[in-house]
């Protein structure tokens, strides 16, 4: 297609893309890819699904396309074809070839469609929200324990059963029953509903992967018996929408809401997590749907659950479901980290449990800056109550370790125990087993690592829970635990009190933006863990070795996601390597 030349083109802006649909087109080739493209205000492309296609941003007057991973795939920038109309082309940037920019031009031209003012439907539990406790049926067991009524929970759910499919029905109704078979007064009916009500309310978050698809003129249909004003309340107050609520007990169940439902509105996807009402439902009348999975139990908890670590499970989940960033690239780096960076600090917590009884550590010394975020851990009130000793946080480094200066010495020695565990997330471990047998400390310090390299001799020696390339597994690690603190250069006597000083922080701007996130995300879990007691006796720590063998299997997954902070690891630990030549 000839294109025309150089003309006035309108201002770039998010109206300006949200408010058309375009035709996808790859160029030489003239091959259309899609004719369904729509930018989504929230970052997502929609009506075309591809890897690498899932998202796009503004940069300036450029359209970026974003790919899975977080990566642009291409530029777009305007151009008007032949007719005139603005248009969107750039080079396809490779995913295949290492983002490397091809001779493949994609071109976006606005078409006739109006895909883009087609709304979108959602179901409402276990796809815009999802309970604490995982199932209804646990909110009945805490209301029965709660109210005193005994069997309260299995005659609730029978009553329920009983009604199902056979009529319509409410929250009353199900309670009217509860009266009439004599498992409540009329008396306790009053005061147990108001409990499953409150039980149910405190139990509730939004899924905000998927709170971010909706706009504001979406709809939301849910098959359920609690009151309308209630469930309208769980929408404004716990999803932050104001979206109409369509409720009845079987519209999606039975098929009959969906004629209404396309007479009224053009339908552009329906979500929800019920293969039959709401996915197969939604089908049979042409509505294209899709499946909303979030909510189960991921791979991750599942590992836990295995190690008889269900609570942890749990907070995961809710973490994970509660976690959601615009940016791809940030978001990644969040997922990476609740699925394998604090399920690791966890399980190596109570792997740490076990070195600190057979060496009869009284204190445990958390090394910088790996450790910024798991000392949080260590310290907490929560695994004290498991039997864990008091922890500190220690400002060292290779550099420290290696200065072999009295300063250095004396503030290390002012914070051991009778006897220490010295922890270090990721490394080789070799510099703290350098100055452990210099300063003669053998006998009082017993270093540990929670990941350490597989090929290092020092981490073969070392107490280590498991053992990972460092190019394959270690080097996301140390991004996943990167610190907005420079590393430790120099101890001084200031005032005749020694102090560490820090040089400045080395990352980019935009990885001080991920590891700000990144630790916002760690506070964010870390209030969970007061919700539940810790296990009174030690984890068994086969369960605990083959859980933290489990989750680091999961690791190569996300390490596509993280091509990111993987360069910038890299480019970090090449500084590294050059200051260190340098002072030699």
């Amino acid at each position: 297609m000839a294109l025309a030349a150089e003309m006035p083109m309108p201002p770039l802006t998010v109206e300006w893309l949200t408010t058309r649909t375009f035709d996808f087109r790859a160029e030489p080739k003239g091959q259309t890819i899609s004719d369904r493209l729509v930018f989504h205000p929230n970052g997502f492309i929609v009506g075309y699904n591809h890897p690498n296609e899932a998202y796009w941003d503004l940069d300036g007057n450029d359209v970026l396309i974003i790919d899975l991973q977080g990566m642009t795939t291409c530029r777009l920038s305007f151009i008007a074809n032949s007719g005139g109309t603005p248009c969107l082309a750039g080079n396809f940037i490779s995913p295949w070839d290492n983002y490397a920019t091809t001779a493949t031009r994609h071109i976006l031209t606005p078409n006739s469609s109006d895909l883009h003012t087609h709304i979108q439907s959602f179901d409402l539990f276990d796809t815009l929200v999802a309970r604490r406790c995982f199932g209804p049926l646990e909110i009945f067991r805490r209301v029965e324990e709660k109210s005193g009524v005994a069997n309260f929970a299995a005659r609730r759910h029978l009553v329920e059963m009983s009604m199902f499919g056979r009529r319509n029905y409410g929250l009353d109704d199900i309670y009217d029953l509860l009266i009439q078979e004599k498992t409540l007064t009329n008396s306790q009916a009053k005061m147990v509903k108001l409990m499953e009500l409150d039980e149910e309310w405190d139990n509730l978050f939004p899924m905000r992967q998927v709170t971010a698809f909706v706009n504001p003129d979406d709809i939301i249909i849910s098959d359920m018996y609690l009151p309308q004003s209630f469930v309208e309340r769980i929408v404004r107050e716990k999803c932050g929408l104001n979206n109409k609520v369509y409720l009845s007990n079987y519209g999606k169940h039975h098929r009959i809401i969906w004629p209404s439902i396309k007479q009224e509105y053009k339908l552009r996807v329906h979500y929800g997590d019920n293969q039959n009402a709401d996915i197969k439902g939604a089908a049979e009348f042409g509505i294209p749907a899709t499946y909303v999975s979030l909510s189960k139990w991921d791979r991750t908890e599942e590992i836990l659950h295995e190690a008889s670590l269900g609570p942890y499970a749990h907070a995961l989940r809710e973490t994970r479901l509660q976690t959601f960033h615009r940016n791809a690239q940030v978001r990644n780096a969040l997922q990476a980290q609740i699925s394998i960076n604090i399920p690791l600090m966890l399980l190596g917590t109570f792997w740490l449990r076990h070195q600190a009884e057979m060496f009869g550590a009284t204190r445990i010394m958390a090394a910088a800056r790996d450790c910024n975020l798991l000392i949080h851990l260590l310290s907490s009130t929560h695994f004290a109550r498991h039997g864990l000793p008091p922890a500190d946080y220690v400002r060292m480094s290779r550099t420290l370790c290696y200065s072999d200066t009295p300063e250095f010495e004396a503030y290390f020695r002012s914070k051991l125990g009778e006897r220490t565990l010295l922890v270090d997330f990721v490394g080789t471990g070799r510099s703290m087993k350098t100055f452990v047998e210099r300063t003669g400390l053998q006998d009082k310090i017993m270093p540990c690592l929670l990941v350490g390299d597989d090929v290092a001799p020092e981490a073969r020696v070392l107490q280590t829970m498991i053992h990972r390339d460092y190019y394959k597994c270690r080097m996301y690690l140390e991004a996943l635990n990167a610190s907005l603190d420079g590393s430790a250069v120099l101890a001084r006597v200031n005032n005749h009190l020694v102090s560490v000083e820090q040089q400045p922080n080395e990352f980019s701007d935009f990885m001080k933006v991920i590891i700000t996130e990144m630790r916002a995300n760690f506070f964010r879990f870390l209030p969970s863990l007061d919700r539940f007691a810790p296990p009174k006796a030690p984890v068994p720590l086969d369960k605990l070795l083959t859980a933290a063998e489990a989750i680091a299997d999961l690791f190569p997954a996300h390490m596509l996601k993280m091509h990111y902070l993987g360069e910038e690891q890299r480019r970090n630990m090449r500084r590294g390597v050059a200051a260190q030549a340098a002072a030699e």
